[in-house]
């Protein structure tokens, strides 16, 4: 892996206002310029993903509608278009290919993307349990290699976590949702004071004190955290939200070992030093996470 280039610093601050909970529409059906809306695959707050089917050559996509109820928030619509800008600047095996993007009226706004044959890491930590150390020093490997290139290409994520990985059916990772992406000297709503967007459960700690020095480590403390769920089957830090940035911002890391004994020293030290508080403490780039890793693989 090459090294990313560094990024240029920021400040944020969360965005104190939940998304509003609203009635989803249906669009099964629906016709989004040659593709046949098929059946709903998922859904979050910001709205649900349907499996669909080019009409003429068959190929089969995912399309993310954004819920008609926060269509007329430029919040929510900035953020939906950033994962199209960003996606569509992105070329890479390990990030989710976005084939097209629009708004048929001011209620239907739709991304049309690679449809990926599997499920997110968190749903399989629930329904399976947690992973090898092998296999999850393998799926990081995966998504550090993606990241690594999206920091290159001057782009961080800022909401790496395990639902936002896929797992296909030949066992490679697609990291998805770039909502929250950011572009080098790119100015817009995400970034202005109280409108930072993000689960708290994987958010690196200078993202929450404002602090000016957000680069692309804040991506390595996520993946970090992510790692953690992995093979622990555990948040790194629990309770409510405010208690659990409070904890990202200054408690201490509960000690893998703690949670699962079989764990070997190697994968927990890697942990540690990927969630350390202090940026600088880190591994300073994916390059060396996936070096650090790549010796416990499968």
């Amino acid at each position: 892996m090459s090294s990313e280039s560094k990024l240029p610093n920021e400040a944020f601050e969360i965005d104190p206002r939940p998304i509003p909970e609203g009635p989803f529409v249906s669009h099964v059906g629906e016709i989004i310029g040659n593709y046949e809306v098929l059946n709903e695959i998922g859904r979050g707050g910001m709205g649900q993903i349907y499996m669909a089917k080019h009409r003429t050559i068959g190929r089969t996509v995912a399309i993310k509608f954004l819920n008609t109820i926060l269509t007329a928030d430029p919040l929510y619509t900035d953020r939906f278009f950033r994962e199209a800008q960003a996606a569509g600047k992105l070329s890479h095996p390990g990030i989710i290919a976005l084939y097209d993007a629009g708004c048929l009226d001011n209620e239907m706004y739709y991304l049309i993307m690679e449809y990926v044959e599997g499920r997110d890491l968190h749903s399989v930590v629930s329904e399976q349990g947690v992973f090898s150390v092998g296999d999850a020093a393998n799926i990081v490997c995966q998504v550090a290699e993606a990241l690594g290139y999206a920091h290159t290409a001057g782009f961080i994520h800022r909401d790496v976590k395990p639902e936002n990985l896929l797992l296909g059916k030949d066992g490679t990772i697609k990291i998805c949702d770039l909502g929250l992406a950011k572009r080098i000297g790119d100015d817009g709503l995400i970034t202005q004071r109280g409108m930072i967007m993000g689960s708290p459960n994987y958010m690196a700690p200078e993202r929450l004190s404002c602090s000016l020095t957000i680069d692309a480590r804040a991506d390595i403390y996520s993946l970090g955290a992510a790692l953690f769920f992995l093979v622990t089957g555990r948040i790194p830090y629990e309770g409510t939200p405010p208690v659990i940035m409070s904890k990202h911002l200054s408690a201490p890391l509960p000690d893998p070992h703690e949670v699962r004994s079989d764990l070997p020293d190697d994968i927990c030290n890697i942990i540690r030093k990927m969630m350390e508080k202090d940026p600088a403490a880190r591994h300073q780039s994916m390059a060396e996470v996936f070096e650090a890793l790549a010796p416990l693989r499968s």
